[in-house]
């Protein structure tokens, strides 16, 4: 793993951390930092590690404001932005095509950059989607139905998940033959054991379709 700055041309850089040396890319978005939620958070190091292990090159991040990375955290108001811009980064450093992995705040976050249209990814990956930040404004669900409209997209959440309800997903899912929903039996927000096994293998199956 290497250390770098990203910088976000807003008069600070990101902390992050890359792995792998493919020509394919995945940028990894971590849960909410107010609940502790970082780069180093276990789910995100567990599958960044099996990311770069397949072949692929990995970048994860901490948001703004959060360890070693500047500006001041907003949250959620704004952080859609970093995520463009650790995209950009690892663009620029050769990667022939970036996806996009998030955990909870970071998938809502990773869907926010999409729906603006200040990414476009090959993938996205969407590990506990947090429903119930969306609630029922219509704009945000605006958001994040724009992005699985944008790309290839798999979404992967327990049904005995408080945050994030299966239903919804379901709705926005349905009808949408480029986005898929993988419900995990009895599994909740914070996945450990043969969940995050589970897990770490769909997403591995999913983030390498089609790669040499």
């Amino acid at each position: 793993m290497i250390p770098i700055a990203i910088p976000t041309g807003e008069g600070f850089d990101l902390e992050g951390l890359l792995d792998g040396e493919g020509r394919r890319g995945v940028v990894i978005c971590h849960p909410h930092p107010a609940f502790g939620g970082t780069l180093h958070t276990p789910l995100v190091a567990a599958l960044a590690g099996a990311l770069a292990g397949a072949g692929l090159r990995v970048l994860r991040f901490n948001f703004r404001g959060i360890g070693r990375s500047g500006g001041t955290a907003s949250g959620g108001r704004v952080e859609e932005r970093d995520v463009a811009a650790a995209c950009a980064f690892l663009g620029a450093g050769g990667a022939s095509e970036i996806a996009i992995a998030g955990y909870s705040f970071g998938a809502l976050m990773a869907a926010k950059a999409i729906g603006r249209a200040l990414v476009l990814p090959s993938r996205y990956l969407a590990l506990g989607f947090p429903t119930t930040i969306i609630g029922d404004h219509a704009d945000r669900i605006a958001e994040v139905t724009r992005a699985l409209a944008a790309v290839p997209s798999l979404l992967v959440s327990g049904t005995a998940d408080q945050f994030s309800e299966i239903g919804r997903l379901r709705e926005w899912t349905a009808g949408r033959p480029d986005a898929r929903l993988v419900a995990l039996p009895d599994q909740g927000h914070f996945f450990t054991g043969p969940a995050l096994s589970s897990l770490i293998e769909r997403s591995l199956e999913f983030l390498t379709a089609g790669s040499a």
